[in-house]
């Protein structure tokens, strides 16, 4: 005595997408001292050898560490963000205009930190 059986399967035409993982942002300032920890520890010998070594410009690498020079109380607001951020609150291009300004001049950046708008 023979018993057959028969087994249908019914795969979804499309299997559904996973989720896209949701992207984080690095806090400048976090790289900064990043960037000039290695500088100092001797990981490098200068900007331009640690530009090398990751990947970047010299000039980059240059206008990472020159955000270390802002304001005391900015830089310490900033870095009250954490890292990785979940948005582009604050970016190395947008605080780069500062660094020209005298520190009361800088305390305009609080207002980016306090009501962020999402960069495009």
């Amino acid at each position: 005595m023979e018993t057959v059986f028969r087994v249908t399967f019914q795969l979804p035409s499309r299997l559904p997408k996973p989720p896209k993982p949701r992207p984080t942002y690095r806090n400048p300032i976090y790289r900064a001292k990043e960037y000039a920890q290695m500088i100092e520890s001797g990981q490098a010998k200068n900007e331009s050898d640690l530009a090398r070594k990751i990947g970047v410009s010299r000039v980059r690498v240059c206008q990472y560490v020159r955000l270390l020079s802002l304001d005391a109380s900015i830089v310490k607001a900033l870095e009250q963000l954490g890292d990785p951020l979940t948005e582009r609150v604050i970016t190395e291009r947008r605080l780069r205009p500062y660094l020209r300004k005298t520190p009361k001049e800088q305390k305009v950046i609080y207002k980016l930190i306090e009501k962020p708008k999402p960069l495009a």
